[in-house]
């Protein structure tokens, strides 16, 4: 298995090494970020109704950008593109961490995600473009397996951060201790432009229309049937997954370095996940893989919301989370190779754009379930909406996939 990964990195160009390179250095900042920007504002008092409103704003300010992310993309090098997001979300994410206001931390927030949208969405058709169908798989799990290391190695930093400001400066309290942690991890981000620089710039292609002309004849039955399954796990996430580490602190009494130690331990099971997903893939097809991953998580999330027992609960942490991110992967490349490969772009951005808005307005409302009710009930929630889910990926996708099955089966009998 190492062998097949090192082959299929051999044979991936330089500028897809680079920006796997480059992408792995933010997501250490980035990740150090979504650890303590919450518990930061838990800890300027704010509740989780208020918390959930401003930390949507990073999902809504991705949907705002998605369709002129996608439009820049077909007009401009993707190197200039992916610089100018991190230079400017990381300005606007440091400019944010200067005043405590909702106001300005929900405005600051917005824009920053809105520049994080320009990278984000180039990331899957830039591997596309620049791969061929043999390595895909591989490179699209290698791409999370690297993110997985750099949320790992960003969530025990982040952990360990606060506590070490606090040995050098005994003075800061802890408002200051997790805003000057944040800051740190801004400046990484605004590092990874070092490594994008190293870019090597090609010709734009050019195409003769606009992703955005003739949009009546946009295969919308197929764009449709990817994206509502995908909303159904948008609003379950949003409901639970980013007040997390709240509900570990709150419920449990975990310290910062605990939880950052949690999340990293995260990592390493979704990185085993990830790691193995090119072996299992080849036992099924990509749309029973995808089901299959999320069944499994049902349980778990289900078992966090009921135990008070704090092994058991990190158990299903770890467990819930590796099921659903390594079909991530597996998701991506579905989507793109049901569209066709001058459609990838606008897929995505149709994709991410709606996406992006219902996990905003799941969020939120997380946030007001959770500060009224706890956070039990969510659990059930977003369990259901997992659920409805699978359910309409099998519904939507059957045929085709019998399709495969059946291609595939008289490959193995022509062989």
């Amino acid at each position: 298995m190492v062998r097949a990964y090192r082959t299929h990195f051999q044979q991936l160009s330089p500028n897809v090494k680079i920006f796997l390179a480059g992408n792995a250095i933010q997501g250490v900042g980035l990740s150090i970020y979504s650890l303590l920007f919450n518990l930061y504002l838990k800890e300027l008092g704010y509740g989780e109704s208020t918390i959930g409103n401003l930390i949507s704003t990073t999902s809504l300010g991705i949907s705002f950008m998605a369709f002129p992310a996608a439009f820049f993309i077909e007009k401009f090098h993707v190197k200039h593109l992916v610089m100018t997001a991190m230079i400017f979300s990381s300005g606007l994410y440091f400019i944010q961490m200067l005043n405590t206001t909702q106001t300005w931390l929900f405005t600051f927030g917005l824009l920053a995600s809105m520049f994080q949208a320009l990278f984000n969405i180039s990331v899957s058709p830039f591997y596309l473009r620049n791969s061929n169908r043999e390595v895909r798989v591989h490179l699209f799990s290698l791409n999370s397996a690297l993110n997985m290391i750099a949320h790992l190695i960003g969530y025990l930093v982040g952990g360990y951060l606060p506590e070490v400001l606090k040995h050098f400066n005994p003075q800061l309290d802890q408002i200051e201790l997790f805003r000057n942690s944040i800051m740190i991890a801004l400046m990484v981000v605004f590092l990874s432009n070092l490594i994008f620089l190293k870019i090597k710039r090609v010709p734009v292609p050019k195409i003769k229309k606009s992703i955005f002309e003739g949009l009546k004849e946009k295969d919308w039955n197929t764009l449709a049937r990817l994206t509502i399954p995908k909303l159904c796990f948008a609003f379950g996430g949003g409901l639970i997954v980013p007040f997390i580490n709240i509900y570990l602190k709150e419920r449990f009494n975990l310290s910062t370095k605990m939880i950052g130690i949690s999340y990293a331990a995260l990592q390493l099971f979704i990185f085993l996940g990830i790691f193995i997903t090119p072996v299992l893939v080849k036992k099924t097809t990509h749309l029973k893989f995808i089901m299959m991953t999320a069944t499994l998580s049902i349980p778990f999330m289900l078992t966090m919301g009921l135990t008070g027992n704090i092994v058991l609960v990190l158990s299903c942490f770890f467990l819930r989370g590796m099921l659903m991110n390594m079909s991530s992967p597996i998701t991506s490349m579905f989507e793109m190779e049901h569209v066709h490969e001058k459609e990838c772009v606008f897929a995505s951005a149709v994709i991410m754009f709606f996406y992006n808005l219902v996990y905003t307005s799941s969020t939120r409302m997380g946030g007001f379930l959770i500060e009224k009710y706890s956070f039990g009930p969510t659990f059930f929630m977003a369990a259901f909406f997992y659920l409805m889910a699978i359910v309409l990926y099998y519904r939507f996708f059957r045929q085709e996939d019998q399709v495969v099955e059946r291609n595939e089966a008289s490959f193995i009998e022509a062989a």
